[in-house]
């Protein structure tokens, strides 16, 4: 299996993980972020297409599971969003990217990507990671019950994107049903700002940040990856993206870690490298 379908997954989760930090930074509704987020991807991705032939790309009525995936995108990004701002992040993280091992799971029992006891191990033991990022416990003060919700559904509906995303054929071009999805999701955001005010100065300069790398590169990037690798692959290399929202707290939000907490983001950085060495092998590549 080609390499760079790894580093695809790894950047991808990476660069999803600055969406926190532009909301953070630029302190925008979670509405307007997932709609100019998605909608202005879909205009740069459109953009990127134009030159040439690349409009020949996107012929054809889109498949039903691309339809389903981007409303599947636009949810759990407008609820991942939602939840941070009533509930802690900690808590919030720990809920929503169980999705990938939910996933995996999934595939295990839909798709007859079998899990074996390594890759299972090591599933297992990023969540491990997870667990000792928390320091083994949860963060429940405070928290309001419609966050926790937020959460959950952020969960639910991470962990169908990866999976619908399974249900593509391959055949689908990676752009069209980047473009589609991204298209979907935006407009599935779109009835919650209708009566808001356009954005306004430096609100544009975060809103086009949140467009290119956490909108277009990075869904792109999942949707290439997501077609390419066993979902159990694709889910523990996704949890770079956590671990970029604990160390970008940590060196730009000024936000405490401990000894235990930084051993769990080695965990899960060892778990994600080691498991996609168990792939390349098995594969042969």
């Amino acid at each position: 299996m080609n390499s760079r379908f790894y580093l695809m997954a790894a950047c991808s989760a990476i660069l999803m993980g600055t969406i926190g930090i532009i909301a953070r930074l630029g302190e925008l509704d979670a509405a307007t972020l997932t709609f100019y987020r998605l909608g202005l991807g879909a205009l740069v991705l459109a953009l990127f297409l134009l030159p040439g032939n690349g409009w020949r790309r996107l012929g054809g009525w889109p498949h039903w599971a691309t339809l389903v995936a981007g409303v599947l995108l636009g949810s759990f990004i407008l609820c991942f969003l939602k939840a941070i701002e009533t509930i802690p992040m900690s808590m919030a993280i720990m809920l929503v990217y169980l999705a990938p091992a939910v996933a995996a799971i999934g595939a295990h029992l839909l798709f007859n990507e079998r899990l074996t006891k390594a890759s299972l191990a090591l599933v297992l033991l990023a969540f491990f990671g997870f667990a000792m990022l928390q320091e083994f416990r949860l963060q429940t003060q405070g928290a309001e019950a419609v966050g926790l919700g937020f959460a959950i559904a952020c969960l639910l509906a991470y962990s169908a994107f990866i999976l619908v995303n399974k249900k593509i054929p391959a055949t689908v071009d990676p752009y069209a049903k980047t473009l589609v999805q991204l298209m979907v999701g935006a407009l599935c955001a779109l009835p919650f700002i209708w009566s808001e005010p356009l954005p306004e100065g430096q609100d544009w300069l975060w809103l086009l940040l949140a467009a290119f790398f956490p909108g277009f590169i990075a869904i792109l990037f999942a949707v290439k990856a997501i077609a390419a690798l066993p979902a159990k692959v694709f889910g523990t290399l996704a949890y770079l993206e956590p671990l970029v929202v604990v160390l970008a707290g940590f060196f730009i939000f000024s936000e405490p870690m401990s000894a235990l907490k930084w051993g769990g983001c080695a965990l899960i950085l060892v778990s994600g490298i080691a498991q996609a060495h168990l792939a390349r092998s098995q594969s042969g590549s």
